[in-house]
């Protein structure tokens, strides 16, 4: 990370006043940064307390995010096994839907392929079968 130029005009301005002279001139700060840039060597470079300089706002990490492979993916069968569980169901779906925690219309856009399953959907879904069937014993 090379620091902007007012970073490098502060630093320099540090390094004036601890040696009791005078500012840099800005075609200083300027040779200063491009050195800095461009990985080349410049005498004030080393004396420069870089340290001292507080990272940028948009040096920080921003907020975490999930990565993006968390949801999951639902094979071709385990689809086909949902669709045709929701086609042969004999219940109703608002019902169904309170039990896995989702909206009826999700359950129907599922069963009509207009909506993908989730790999956490199937398994609610699956969960509540078995819980259904079970009951039905």
């Amino acid at each position: 990370m090379t620091p902007t130029l007012t970073e490098v005009r502060t630093a320099l301005q540090n390094l004036a006043a601890k040696k009791g002279r005078p500012d840099y001139e800005l075609c200083t700060v300027k040779a200063v940064k491009r050195a800095l840039e461009n990985g080349l060597e410049h005498h004030l470079i080393a004396e420069l307390p870089f340290f001292e300089v507080l990272p940028r706002e948009e040096d920080k990490p921003s907020k975490l995010t999930k990565p993006t492979g968390l949801r999951g993916c639902t094979t071709d069968a385990q689809a086909l096994e949902v669709v045709i569980w929701l086609k042969n169901f004999d219940g109703l779906y608002k019902d169904l839907a309170k039990m896995i925690c989702c909206d009826c219309s999700m359950l129907t856009n599922i069963k009509a392929g207009r909506r993908k399953v989730t790999l956490a959907m199937y398994n609610k879904i699956m969960k509540a079968r078995k819980e259904l069937e079970g009951m039905a014993e």
